[in-house]
C-alpha cells in the first residue's frame, strides 16, 4: 500500500533502469561502462590513468514562466541557470553535456507577415510582447548555457491565439521550457550524510539586482 504521490509513482518502476528518480534535483538512467581519463591522485598533481568506469545518462527539466514573461532575457537565463544547478548537483557532482530550450507564445504579429486569426488583444502592461519574448528569451538562454560551456542542441517554439467558443485562447503568459543531458559517475549518485561541525554556505542573491 503507497503512502503518498511519489511513493505511487515510484511504485510505477518496475526495473532497475532508474538509478536516481524522484529523490534528488535530477534524475538518471542506468548507462555503460565506459573508459575515461582520470587522475591517479584527485586531491592533487598526478599523472593520469585511463581507467574503466560505470556513467549513467541524467535528465533535468524545468519550467521559467513568468519571470520569462516579465524580463525575457535575464528571466530565461535564470531558467537555464536553475537547471545547470539542478544538473550539477545530483548526488555529490555530475556533468551537464547539452541543453534544450523551448518556448510557448501568443500571436507574434510580425510586421511583414499578417496572420487572419491574430486580433487586437489587450496584454497585461507587465508583460513583454510574444515576439520579444522569442528573441530575448532565446537570446537569454543560450549567453548563460554558453558562458558554462553547454550549447542549446535542439528546442521547439509554438506560437498561438485563436478565439475558440467565444473564448480567447492564447498564451498570454509564456511557457519558458529549460531540458538538459548530461552524466554523472556511479560512484558519485549519491549524497553523503551531512557531519557536526559542518558549514552551511549561500551563494548568490536575489534575481534582477
Amino acid at each position: 500500500m503507497v503512502s503518498g504521490t511519489l511513493e505511487a509513482v515510484r511504485s510505477t518502476t518496475t526495473n532497475d533502469n532508474s538509478v536516481v528518480a524522484l529523490c534528488d534535483n535530477s534524475s538518471a538512467i542506468r548507462g555503460r561502462q565506459i573508459v575515461v581519463l582520470e587522475p591517479r591522485n584527485a586531491g592533487g598533481p598526478s599523472a593520469l590513468d585511463f581507467i574503466s568506469v560505470l556513467r549513467h545518462l541524467t535528465l533535468t527539466a524545468e519550467t521559467h514562466n513568468f519571470p520569462t514573461g516579465v524580463a525575457p532575457f535575464p528571466g530565461a537565463e535564470t531558467g537555464i541557470g536553475g537547471r545547470l544547478r539542478d544538473g550539477s548537483a545530483l548526488g555529490s557532482g555530475s556533468l551537464v553535456l547539452a541543453g534544450i530550450a523551448g518556448y510557448c507564445v501568443g500571436n507574434l504579429h510580425l510586421d511583414s507577415l499578417t496572420l487572419p486569426w491574430e486580433e487586437e488583444w489587450a496584454y497585461p502592461p507587465n508583460l513583454a510582447h510574444p515576439r520579444d519574448v522569442l528573441v530575448e528569451a532565446s537570446n537569454g538562454a543560450s549567453d548563460y548555457g554558453n558562458k558554462f560551456g553547454e550549447p542549446v542542441v535542439s528546442g521547439f517554439t509554438r506560437s498561438i491565439g485563436v478565439t475558440v467558443g467565444g473564448e480567447r485562447r492564447e498564451f498570454v503568459k509564456p511557457i519558458m521550457f529549460s531540458g538538459g543531458i548530461g552524466q554523472v559517475d556511479h560512484r558519485h549518485t549519491e549524497k553523503g550524510s551531512p557531519l557536526a561541525g559542518m558549514l552551511i554556505v549561500k551563494i548568490g542573491g536575489p534575481a534582477y539586482r
